[in-house]
């Protein structure tokens, strides 16, 4: 959809609800986003402390900034992440317990987004979409964590993701075929899936 499109788009659609969502103003979000794409930036954020126990964290999420511009300052929401009791006991701990692992915790971050951008494009290109169901595996080898592997075998860490998008609604075949690649524009997607060099700012500071 052109910037025309959209503009009458956002026009013809204003009061129309769809997924929870203004179609129309929803499209001059689109359209605002396109031309001030600086504006627009996000900057997400999360902060985990260690626990007493090994690989329990106490993650929040809170604020956050859009276009340089602070955001959140009230928001506070806690994730509690650890292991299953039954990888907690094979690991030797003294009192397991059942917290959602990490991964787990990425994995369903995924799913979110998948979704989420599924219904986004679908209000964008006025698709009947009804419900999106988003699965996610992730095949995991824990050699590296442990020390087994050195980090030259990061690559061999994780076998190939597989990832089931069910998408229910009464579609077009050349609606279905667009719909095929709306799990590409996701965010959280392209955070796994691409590369993004990195190097931890490690800070080291005495516990006294």
């Amino acid at each position: 959809m052109t910037t025309d499109e959209i503009q009458d788009a956002a026009t013809q659609r204003k009061g129309e609800i769809e997924h929870g969502v203004d179609a129309g103003r929803h499209l001059e979000f689109v359209d605002w986003l396109e031309a001030n794409p600086e504006d627009g930036m996000l900057e997400f954020r999360a902060t985990g402390v260690t626990e007493e126990v090994a690989n329990r964290t106490t993650a929040t999420i809170g604020d956050w900034a859009l276009g340089g511009e602070e955001m959140g300052d009230d928001r506070e929401h806690v994730l509690e992440f650890g292991l299953p009791p039954e990888l907690e006991e094979a690991m030797a701990y003294v009192e397991p317990t059942d917290r959602y692992e990490a991964i787990e915790g990425a994995l369903a971050g995924l799913t979110a987004c998948i979704n989420g951008t599924v219904v986004y494009n679908a209000i964008r290109e006025g698709m009947n979409v009804e419900e999106v169901t988003t699965t996610v595996r992730a095949p995991v080898d824990l050699r590296m964590l442990f020390g087994i592997h050195d980090i030259d075998r990061a690559h061999d860490m994780y076998g190939e993701l597989e990832i089931d998008v069910n998408v229910t609604g009464d579609l077009t075949t050349a609606e279905q075929s667009m719909i095929r690649e709306f799990p590409k524009r996701s965010p959280v997607y392209n955070l796994v899936t691409l590369e993004h060099p990195n190097r931890p700012n490690v800070q080291l500071q005495s516990a006294d």
